[in-house]
């Protein structure tokens, strides 16, 4: 009798066991042909995912699902997201695709000379953050971590200790492809961002700039943050790296002798914060800004874009030469330079 109940229990154990592995295991019919797409919300917890999966066809049944993804893994593996399931389709893989983060990436771009604020809406408009979201109230001391500060702004990379902790991210997004998958907290985001700025200066500035908490530059010395500045007016202001040299130590030299920068646009963003929407007027140049730089002498209180290497490097490089004014052919994009005031209005006459 104690063998026949042993057979009979052990038989019972073995079906369980087989139906719990055929509703694991069995493909669904999904119609997707080769990839489904399934977004799992933020603050989502596994019981909605489960059900969502069964009323949208990927399992056919959400208690088994719940069962086996607690078996594989725990409810802290449900990450916001967009997935993407590769046949068959199975609880197993299903399971497997969540617990690993495999979510879809999306590819986006900052593109040298984009400011704070276009990022922001770029990032909007992909749905990688909030529509409330407002990426001018972080600040740098946000990300102190990813700058090698501890506490005490002792900083490892001694470049960033004279830079005012407080200032917005604008200049330290580092322009590039990006591939940001979705689900992805605003925070997060900004220190990919952040992480490959630290990274490209170090590789591509690190021996000029690693050892030195200032620059000099004709005989001046300069902060890496000014360095910074410089690159986001140099940006925007010419096109080839060369002429962005000839820039440089134009607007260097302006600076050493207290002579206003007068570089149009950093007129358009202390007025927008972008530069999609600026159109130069009268009116405009009379802006009472700090980022008015016809108005007030010396550098813009903070970057006025996220500027490339190139522009970085023309900002620490800047080639020697006797102009003192300069301007951009509106035809060509060539930059015109003028030794003298009345050289300079002759060459507005002509090109502008």
């Amino acid at each position: 009798m104690k063998t026949f109940k042993l057979v009979r229990n052990l038989l019972f154990i073995f079906i369980c066991l087989l139906v719990f592995s055929f509703f694991v295991l069995i493909n669904l019919p999904k119609d997707c042909d080769n990839q489904c797409d399934f977004v799992i919300a933020k603050g989502e917890n596994l019981k909605n995912v489960a059900f969502r999966l069964k009323d949208e066809g990927y399992i056919s049944s959400p208690f088994l699902f719940q069962l086996y993804f607690r078996l594989k893994g725990n409810e802290k593996y449900i990450n916001a997201g967009e997935y993407q399931f590769d046949p068959p389709l199975t609880i197993a893989n299903i399971s497997k695709t969540i617990i690993e983060k495999r979510l879809i990436n999306n590819t986006f771009l900052i593109t040298e000379g984009d400011t704070l604020l276009e990022i922001e809406e770029n990032l909007k408009e992909k749905e990688l953050i909030e529509d409330s979201s407002s990426l001018k109230d972080w600040q740098l001391k946000d990300f102190f971590d990813l700058l090698g500060v501890n506490e005490s702004q002792i900083i490892s990379f001694s470049v960033f200790s004279k830079i005012p902790s407080d200032v917005s991210l604008e200049g330290f997004l580092f322009p590039d492809s990006y591939h940001l998958p979705q689900g992805l907290e605003e925070k997060d985001i900004l220190s990919i961002f952040i992480s490959n700025f630290v990274s490209k200066i170090y590789h591509d500035l690190g021996q000029a700039i690693e050892t030195n908490l200032f620059l000099e530059i004709n005989g001046q010395k300069r902060s890496f943050y000014d360095i910074l500045i410089m690159a986001s007016l140099l940006e925007k202001e010419v096109q080839s790296e060369e002429e962005k040299q000839i820039v440089a130590d134009i607007l260097w030299r302006r600076l050493d002798t207290g002579f206003p920068l007068q570089v149009d646009v950093t007129i358009c963003y202390g007025k927008f914060q972008s530069f999609k929407k600026c159109v130069l007027s009268k009116e405009l140049f009379e802006l009472d800004s700090p980022y008015n730089t016809y108005l007030y002498k010396g550098l813009p209180p903070t970057p006025i874009n996220n500027p490339g290497i190139e522009s970085m490097r023309a900002a620490l490089n800047p080639i020697a030469n006797d102009y003192w004014y300069y301007l951009t052919d509106r035809q060509t994009g060539n930059t015109i330079f003028s030794e003298t005031y009345d050289e300079h209005l002759d060459a507005r006459g002509k090109y502008f």
